[in-house]
């Protein structure tokens, strides 16, 4: 194909054409020795045919139970559309460029186009590198495990609140002598200890460890929501993400949790019927099913099957295991055959129903109202605001635990439940 700089000696020529007489002969000049150079340059221009490309994809993985550090975030600009480089004879050249993905699952890298310019730069040719094309998986975003690793390893979590609290559990291994916390037992106290130091010493137990875990995922309609965005600027990477999203980050945070201290981890994730079922396992292996099992989850257009997961559930014979459930309550009818699901399933299993707030109906309930249309807004919203809580008390009467909280507070909320639950030895 001509070039920019082809055109430009053409257009050279449209003067003298226009002047007429015998300056017509120089236009035609013009012409014709453009026409044979651009020939001559796309003979003489490389066959990019013997050009041979290959895409490499630079690992950006995070190291799970090593001591690498995690992928940092970042913003750049988008790559140009184009990359210009000069090759000669029996020489090799690499190109590099950073790709953001909007979004995790399957994708794909097309194939890579060469465009060689003749030594004049007066033709282009074109080539296509078949066998270039490269399917990718873009899994969830991991940056929060090393963060609650190091304090997994500290034996230190927070709080919703920030108090720290310590993950060793109730049962009766004896692990150490420590110092006294304002949330110990005071049946832990060591008095013998307490009157040697000085001050108030308690006995530290291990938790009882190869315990079920067993992660629920509603995948149904309502978890496409998107959740509440962001509101510090450091968090701006996480606009758009949908309650699916966050469901499935946190998932992964506990499941990780868990496994760091030897509980095995089972997933389930559903629409209105079974989609995804990775059996209980331990240790880094049970992490790294998960992860292949969830990174391509989308959520469906369909009304969840609440009591067909927990039916299949039951159908593996699982002991008692902490059930988590991730879910949301789109309305009272839906939500009151949920809570009836989890009632029965609290009987066997120790249940925590997972909820993310929805930013769309607090706020109208929340604003002033200036009109009647307003008003019916922020009654419309409290009324599901109301019938949201009265299905959260009910679960709750009826011992099933509820974390219900926005986006943004969910995995510090969620990982200091679990770790409470081991401290106390429910599970």
């Amino acid at each position: 194909m001509p070039t920019l700089r082809l055109f430009a000696v053409y257009l050279l020529a449209a003067p003298f054409g226009a002047a007429g007489g015998p300056l017509v002969l120089v236009a035609l000049a013009i012409v014709l020795l453009a026409s044979a150079a651009g020939a001559t340059d796309w003979l003489l221009a490389a066959d990019g045919r013997r050009v041979r490309a290959t895409r490499i994809l630079a690992s950006n993985k995070l190291s799970l139970g090593g001591r690498d550090l995690p992928p940092l975030a970042f913003g750049l600009d988008p790559p140009p559309a184009v990359f210009e480089t000069t090759l000669q004879a029996g020489t090799t050249t690499t190109l590099h460029y950073h790709v953001k993905p909007p979004r995790r699952g399957d994708a794909a890298f097309g194939d890579v186009y060469l465009r060689v310019d003749g030594p004049l730069g007066l033709m282009r040719r074109a080539f296509r590198q078949r066998g270039t094309a490269q399917p990718v998986r873009v899994y969830p975003n991991l940056r929060e495990l090393r963060r609650y690793d190091l304090l997994v390893r500290r034996g230190l979590e927070a709080r919703p609140v920030g108090r720290p609290v310590r993950i060793a559990g109730a049962s009766t291994e004896f692990e150490r002598v420590r110092e006294y916390l304002p949330d110990d037992e005071f049946r832990h106290i060591n008095w013998k200890a307490t009157a040697r130091r000085g001050q108030p010493m308690v006995n530290q137990y291990e938790a009882e460890r190869s315990q079920n875990l067993v992660v629920l995922l509603d995948a149904g309609r309502a978890m496409a929501a998107l959740a509440e965005p962001p509101t510090r600027e450091d968090d701006a990477r996480d606009a758009g993400l949908t309650k699916l999203d966050h469901a499935l980050n946190a998932a992964l945070l506990l499941a990780y949790v868990a496994s760091q201290r030897g509980d095995r981890v089972a997933l389930l994730a559903y629409t209105d019927q079974v989609r995804v079922f990775v059996p209980p396992q331990r240790g880094r292996r049970a992490l790294l099913d998960t992860v292949q099992a969830l990174y391509n989850l989308s959520s469906e257009p369909v009304e969840p099957d609440h009591g067909g997961a927990l039916d299949f559930l039951a159908q593996r014979n699982l002991r008692r295991s902490l059930v988590v459930l991730f879910t949301d309550l789109a309305d009272r009818e839906s939500s009151a055959a949920l809570a009836a699901h989890l009632v029965r399933a609290a009987r066997q299993h120790v249940v925590v129903c997972v909820t993310l707030g929805d930013p769309n109906v607090r706020r109208p309930a929340m604003r002033r109202p200036v009109d009647a249309v307003s008003l019916y807004e922020k009654m419309a919203a409290q009324q599901l605001l109301d019938d949201r809580a009265s299905v959260l008390a009910e679960l709750a009467a009826h011992g099933v635990l509820t974390v219900d909280t926005d986006a943004d507070k969910l995995n510090p909320r969620l990982i200091g439940t679990y770790l409470e639950l081991k401290q106390r030895g429910r599970v």
